[in-house]
């Protein structure tokens, strides 16, 4: 492939105004009382990343990812010149970016931009070869996938076959002994609402330390919680440790939402911490990193379910070509939400599984996002 353009747009896409950014869910924030009541009053920049990437012949790669104006800026003042004029080979155009941004950073908003570029040409590859990105990767292992849903709302999505209901935790040690009790009284709204037989999950998102987490899981005792999601700041080695040696063995700890990159999910296997990993491929270098975490993951026999799976098809795409047995996350914005159709279709979903999208042509973003690229096709 030769690039003749990589570009990038932060577009605002209505994140902000939905459920999960408006109601109150606990975060490393939640200890600041200007701050603990919605997510959306500190979130880091939300409008999503569009980036598209031109070859001579004239095909178009396209992908999504978060970061806003900042990744936006990474994209197009220093990546793209990295790429544009040249002849690319994805992973060594992969290594060149990550290279290009280690003096400044490894993490977070650096690794969502390197993703976007990533997938973009994973894209812009797929399309050229006329094949489905799950053919690249080598082929679907199954059709459908096992689908668990994080929500805000558990009756509404009561007896529709979800491998597994996961709540957003509300409240943290900021919140004392009356908050333990609302997260507990949330996650028996949840055990009902799943249904006999079906495991329930909670994301912590990083606002809990060991104490708090210690005495949640012990509050919890006699329900059929399955893993606690990001209950500390993933730098807190220590207290992981802590929470893996003395909660109780039958409660899972799943991490690596703030993973970014194969390094920091080396660091959690190598101590034992992650029952199961979870990264996000559109903030962890993309599919070029993923391909290379999964691997890692499977040496260590460690599960990975790859986070906010069902909005990305190239995430579906991973799951079903190189996972043997893989299930994936539908976040739930409510019926209508734009978000869900950004890099595509909506995903369909029946009965708690997941289709693959498969055949060429399938990541492509709305019509308007498109056209702010002066993109007609």
């Amino acid at each position: 492939m030769k690039i003749v353009s990589i570009t990038a747009q932060a577009i605002d896409c209505g994140f902000q105004s939905q459920k999960l950014q408006t109601s109150r869910v606990a975060s490393p924030m939640s200890r600041f009382p200007r701050f603990a009541a919605e997510r959306a009053s500190w979130m880091w920049p939300t409008k999503k990343v569009f980036v598209r990437a031109e070859d001579a012949d004239g095909t178009v790669g396209w992908s999504c990812t978060n970061g806003g104006e900042i990744v936006a800026l990474i994209v197009t003042a220093q990546l793209a010149r990295l790429l544009e004029g040249e002849r690319v080979e994805i992973a060594e155009s992969w290594a060149q970016m990550k290279a290009a941004l280690l003096p400044n950073d490894r993490s977070g908003f650096a690794m969502m931009a390197v993703a976007g570029v990533d997938i973009a040409l994973w894209d812009l590859a797929a399309r050229r070869a006329g094949r489905g990105l799950v053919d690249l990767l080598g082929g679907a292992r199954a059709g459908r996938l096992p689908v668990y849903a994080t929500t805000a709302r558990p009756e509404a999505l009561a007896g529709q076959g979800w491998h597994g209901l996961k709540a957003a935790a509300p409240y943290g040690p900021e919140a004392g002994e009356a908050g333990l009790a609302e997260n507990i009284a949330l996650l028996r709204r949840f055990a009902e609402a799943a249904g006999p037989g079906r495991s329930i999950m909670i994301d912590a998102f990083m606002a809990w330390d060991a104490d708090y987490a210690l005495r949640f899981a012990e509050a919890a005792a006699g329900l059929p919680l399955k893993w606690i999601e990001d209950p500390l700041p993933p730098d807190d080695i220590d207290g992981l440790i802590r929470l893996r040696g003395e909660m109780d063995p039958g409660i899972k700890l799943a991490l690596g939402n703030f993973a970014f990159s194969l390094a920091d999910c080396r660091e959690l296997l190598r101590y034992g911490l992650a029952d199961i990993l979870q990264p996000d491929i559109a903030w962890a270098g993309g599919i070029t990193e993923g391909l290379r975490i999964l691997d890692l993951a499977a040496e260590a026999d460690t599960p990975v379910i790859l986070h906010n799976s069902c909005e990305q098809p190239w995430a579906l795409a991973l799951a079903a070509a190189r996972q043997s047995a893989p299930t994936v996350e539908f976040v739930d914005r409510g019926d209508d939400s734009p978000l869900y159709a950004l890099s595509g279709p909506r995903p369909e979903i029946d009965d708690g599984f997941v289709t693959v999208p498969t055949g060429p042509l399938h990541n492509r973003p709305p019509s308007h996002i498109a056209a702010a690229f002066g993109d007609q096709t």
